[in-house]
Order: C-alpha cells, then sequence, then structure tokens
C-alpha cells in the first residue's frame, strides 16, 4: 500500500468524526495531528533517549450540563482494515491513549493549544475512534477485551475513556443520515434542537437550555433524546409557513426483541414529562439496530397493551402512546474511501 492511501486512510477518521459529531453541538478546539512534549517521561517511556512526545489527533470540546463543566475529548483516530482490528492494536492504542491524558492534566504544552477560556472548569478525557474503512468489521467489538485486565491500561483513578468502535460510528452515521433526511423533508429544524437533559433528584442541568450538546455517554445510551422546535419553511411567494410542530425524537439503539424493551422506554419518557406533557408535541421513535427484530411492530404493540393494562386502562394513556409515530430507520452505508479522501482540498 503506497504512502499516500496510507495517509488518506488516515484522514478518514479524522474527516468523518468531524461530519458525525457537529450535529451533536461538539466543536474541533486546536491544532490537529500535532505531539505535545511528554512531562512524565520517567512514568511514560522511561527507556527512551531523548524527549518523549504524546499525540493529537484530535481535541473535541463541548459541554457537560449535569457536571456543569467543558468537556475537551483527547481523541485518537484509527482507522483500520477488518482484518488489523484485534486485541493487540486496541491494547497498544488504549495505553498510549491513557498516557496522553494523564499528561494533558498538568501539561503546559496542552493547555496553551487546547483550553480556549482560562480559569473556566473543564475535565480532560479520552476517545479512542475506531473506523473500519472497508466496512467489513461483523464482530462484537468487545470481544477483544475479554482477556484485556484495566490494570495493564494505565488508567489512572478518575480518568475517563472512551471507545467508539465501528458498530457505533454506523450507529451515529445512520442518525446524522436520518436527520439529514428530515431536514429535507422540513419535519426538522435546522438550528433550534436540544439534547433532553430530565431534571433528577441528584443532577441538575446546566447552561442555556436550546444549546445543550449531548454528552458521549449520551450518544452511546440505549436511546437518545432530542428536543426540537417548530419548522418553518418558505413559500414560492416568499412566505414563512410553518410545515413541522414542536417535538421529541427518541433514537432507539436496541432490536426491540420484546415488549419490555418499549415499556421501559414508555416508562422513561413518563418520567421524562413527555408523556405527560403538552399532548401537541409530537413524539416521534426512530429504530436504529442492525438486527432489529422481525417482531419488533408486534412488540411495540404488545408493549402499548400491557402498559396500559398496568395503568388501569386509562384511555388518556393510551391516546398518548397511539399518537406516537414509529419508525425503523435503514442503516446507513459509509462512503468514505481512500481514494475519495483523496481528493478533497
Amino acid at each position: 500500500m503506497s504512502g499516500g492511501e496510507l495517509v488518506n486512510i488516515g484522514r478518514i477518521a479524522e474527516k468523518i468524526s468531524d461530519d458525525l459529531f457537529k450535529f451533536f453541538k461538539w466543536e474541533i478546539v486546536g491544532p490537529s495531528n500535532l505531539n505535545f512534549l511528554c512531562v512524565k517521561k520517567e512514568n511514560h517511556a522511561k527507556a527512551k533517549n531523548g524527549d518523549h512526545h504524546h499525540p493529537t489527533d484530535v481535541v473535541f470540546r463541548y459541554f457537560d450540563p449535569y457536571a456543569n463543566k467543558v468537556v475537551y475529548m483527547h481523541t485518537d483516530l484509527k482507522s483500520y482494515a477488518k482484518g488489523s482490528i484485534g486485541a493487540t492494536e486496541i491494547r497498544k492504542a488504549l495505553v498510549s491513549l491513557a498516557k496522553s491524558i494523564d499528561c494533558a492534566c498538568i501539561s503546559p504544552d496542552w493547555r496553551e493549544r487546547y483550553l480556549l477560556i482560562r480559569g473556566e472548569k473543564y475535565i480532560i478525557s479520552g476517545m479512542l475512534f475506531v473506523f473500519n474503512h472497508d466496512d467489513l468489521y461483523d464482530r462484537d467489538f468487545y470481544d477483544h477485551f475479554k482477556d484485556l485486565k484495566s490494570e495493564s491500561l494505565h488508567v489512572k483513578a478518575g480518568q475517563q475513556m472512551h471507545i467508539v468502535e465501528p458498530a457505533l460510528i454506523n450507529y451515529i452515521a445512520t442518525l446524522r443520515q436520518d436527520i439529514n433526511g428530515l431536514i429535507a423533508n422540513n419535519t426538522f429544524p435546522k438550528r433550534k434542537y436540544t439534547f433532553l437533559y430530565p431534571e433528577m433528584t441528584l443532577h441538575k442541568a446546566a447552561g442555556d437550555y436550546w444549546n445543550r450538546p449531548a454528552t458521549m455517554e449520551m450518544i452511546a445510551s440505549p436511546y437518545l433524546i432530542i428536543h426540537h422546535g417548530e419548522v418553518f419553511d418558505t413559500d414560492e411567494d416568499g412566505v414563512r409557513v410553518k410545515t413541522y410542530g414542536e417535538g421529541y425524537l427518541v433514537y432507539y439503539r436496541r432490536s426491540g426483541a420484546s415488549e419490555y424493551e418499549f415499556m421501559y422506554l414508555f416508562d422513561a419518557l413518563s418520567r421524562f414529562q413527555i408523556l405527560n406533557g403538552d399532548k401537541e408535541k409530537k413524539i416521534r421513535i426512530r429504530i436504529i439496530c442492525k438486527d432489529s427484530s422481525d417482531r419488533l411492530m408486534s412488540n411495540y404493540r404488545a408493549a402499548i397493551a400491557n402498559y396500559v393494562r398496568e395503568w388501569n386502562e386509562d384511555e388518556y394513556r393510551r391516546s398518548i402512546l397511539e399518537r406516537i409515530e414509529l419508525e425503523v430507520v435503514t442503516m446507513a452505508v459509509h462512503n468514505y474511501k481512500a481514494e475519495h479522501v483523496g481528493w478533497d482540498r
């Protein structure tokens, strides 16, 4: 494989990460693909002669409403063919990332490049982004962790590392493609949307409501709830007209193989005051799962019947549940090929 093609394959992960995370209200900060000086060489590379450096592929920044802090996501971007994804490669990448985060927390170099606001409350976390560029990987990624022990990864107490693996990347890519389709059909706004952070007993969400981003934990969770405003378009006479009402979009990642899945989801929506709120607000559940059940729709209808029965045949609750629109979304097929990326400028 030529050097140019290797560079292009490396750029695939960089390009797709930027394409995907913008929708979640993340931003890229500072320079990409630039190493920073290790300030813990005795711990991180004792046997090495001379200076040691840590890689920085890209740093994302977003505000965490529950933590009331800014998260700086120090990211290692990997692009592998199917046969190159193995336990050895993943372990090496995680060890390198753990050491990078450990150093970044006290590195003057790192702070000078990536911290936007001096004195802000922030957390530095790590993200290993594992993209399968030939789209042939079909294993459970976490099989690679059966023999990995956390103590061998050099993760310090309090450090957080997230893994965005091929299945999660495909989910995010499908969600983004679906959102683009809804925007094109004038049923989702381009700008006025936010990610839902319910008020909890121990956690209160901070920050401007309509500007709240999705945290990494939220993106990787079984469901993602988006609250959106009304949708408007301009007709042929230049008049602004409403094309879709305010509502909630719920992306669900499970297969729907059991009615109890949906009953649990209804329970969550009820706790978050979505089922009990303004009946004019539309609720849409959109399933994104590669292995969705053939009985998904039957299980969903059974879940409505059983949920209403548990509420003593509450017809008002039944009417709310039956107004929910449910749709299974076709999985996206990425088109990030090395030769295509090579033509980008």
